[in-house]
């Protein structure tokens, strides 16, 4: 009976430590499968999307805190982040004019800013991007905290806040040339 006892105990002790293994697996692929259907959070259905989640992550000026800027003659840069047939329709004087597709690029090139007379920022500059209507002004200005500017605004609503009147005075036409708003 022993050598029956003694295989009964090594079978138990052998299903005990495959259940223990089992279990150990399920809950590490549990956990597996929950990192990965987590982390797939960033997709978005368009760009107006992305805008919208980076509208939180920003900081934002309104049209009348800018106009007490200007009045003010407070130092800052103002920077139009539109295509360039956009900005040549019209503009918020003294703005520069940096694409959204070549703001990463220009923002820290000294040339470019000897070209406008001007000194390349500084990472604590007081920056404000302004768009159309905000949502490409929001994608740029973090862009510009994602490269260390600590002191970056969108303007709210973009031009469109500035001037009601700018987009219905302009003719329509199907060259946008741009992405967002």
């Amino acid at each position: 009976m022993r050598k029956q006892e003694s295989l009964a105990l090594i079978r138990k002790f052998l299903k005990q430590r495959y259940m223990i293994k089992f279990r150990i697996n399920i809950i590490v692929f549990s956990l597996l499968a929950v990192f990965f259907a987590s982390s797939c959070t960033n997709i978005y259905e368009d760009g107006k999307d992305i805008a919208s989640v980076s509208k939180t992550k920003i900081k934002s000026i309104t049209v009348k805190e800018l106009k007490a800027k200007i009045e003010s003659e407070e130092d800052f840069l103002l920077i139009d982040v539109r295509q360039n047939n956009e900005y040549l329709k019209g503009n918020i004087e003294g703005s520069y004019f940096i694409s959204r597709g070549d703001l990463e690029f220009k923002i820290l090139n000294d040339e470019f800013w000897e070209e406008e007379y001007m000194y390349t920022p500084e990472k604590d500059a007081d920056i404000i991007i302004y768009c159309k209507a905000g949502d490409r002004g929001a994608l740029a200005t973090e862009s510009l905290m994602k490269l260390g500017f600590t002191n970056v605004k969108n303007l709210e609503g973009g031009i469109i806040a500035w001037d009601p009147e700018f987009e219905s005075a302009q003719p329509q036409s199907s060259d946008g040339g741009g992405c967002g708003g």
